[in-house]
C-alpha cells in the first residue's frame, strides 16, 4: 500500500511542469489516503532534490542546476503563501509595473485577510478579504498599490504609469471592472481617485 501512494505521488509530481508549486492538499491520489502519508513521501522528494519544501504542505519544483533545484522568486514564493487575491505591495509594486529602479531589501507582499509570518526576504502586508473574493491578480494587486501609494516610491511620471497599465489591459492582464469592484472596498480615497482620474485618460485616448 505504501509503494502505490509513493508511487502515484511521484507521478502526480512528475507530471507537474518544472517552475511550478505542488501543495499537498492537491495530491488526491485516492479515497482513503490520508494527507500526512502523502507529506511522508513529499519529504522524500525533498529529501532527494526532486522538489524543495517550503512548509505549509507548499513546495516547489524548479530546475536542477550545479548546486542543486533553483529556488523560486522570492516575489513567486510570497504570492504563492499569500493565496488568491495577492501581489506586490509599496516599492515592489512599483518595481513590478516598471516604475522604479530601486530594488526592495525585502518584497512586499499584500495578502487578503491576516498577514502570513514573515519569510526570509518576505514581509506580508494586511488588505481587505475582498481582493480573495475578487480573485484579483498579481499584476491588478500591483495596479492597486501604486494607486495607494501614488507618487510615493515611483520614479516614472502619471502618464508612463497609464500608459504601462493600458497596456496590461488591452492583454487582458489587468481587468477594468474587477479593479473597480474591488477599490470600492479600499479605505483609500486617493487611489479610487487617482483610478478614476487614469479611467478618464483612457475614455478619452480611445
Amino acid at each position: 500500500m505504501a509503494q502505490s501512494i509513493a508511487a502515484a505521488v511521484t507521478r502526480k509530481v512528475q507530471r507537474q511542469r518544472v517552475g511550478s508549486f505542488i501543495r499537498v492538499r492537491d495530491l488526491e491520489v485516492n479515497i482513503g489516503v490520508t494527507r500526512h502519508a502523502i507529506e511522508v513521501v513529499m519529504s522524500r522528494l525533498a529529501a532527494a532534490d526532486v522538489v524543495q519544501s517550503f512548509g505549509r504542505g507548499l513546495y516547489w519544483k524548479g530546475d536542477l542546476g550545479r548546486g542543486g533545484m533553483q529556488p523560486p522568486s522570492a516575489a513567486a514564493l510570497g504570492i504563492e503563501v499569500g493565496g488568491t487575491g495577492s501581489g506586490p505591495c509599496d516599492v515592489s509594486a512599483a518595481r513590478f509595473l516598471g516604475l522604479t529602479s530601486q530594488v526592495p531589501v525585502s518584497e512586499h507582499i499584500a495578502v487578503p485577510g491576516r498577514a502570513p509570518a514573515p519569510l526570509p526576504g518576505i514581509e506580508f502586508h494586511s488588505r481587505p478579504h475582498s481582493r480573495a473574493t475578487h480573485a484579483l491578480r498579481p499584476a491588478e494587486v500591483a495596479v492597486l498599490e501604486v494607486l495607494r501609494i501614488w507618487p510615493s516610491g515611483v520614479e516614472e511620471t502619471w502618464r508612463s504609469f497609464c500608459s504601462r497599465v493600458t497596456k496590461l489591459i488591452e492583454r487582458g492582464v489587468v481587468r477594468i471592472e474587477v479593479v473597480s469592484a474591488a477599490l470600492n472596498d479600499e479605505r483609500t480615497p486617493d487611489a479610487r481617485r487617482h483610478w478614476h482620474a487614469f479611467r478618464e485618460r483612457l475614455a478619452t485616448s480611445r
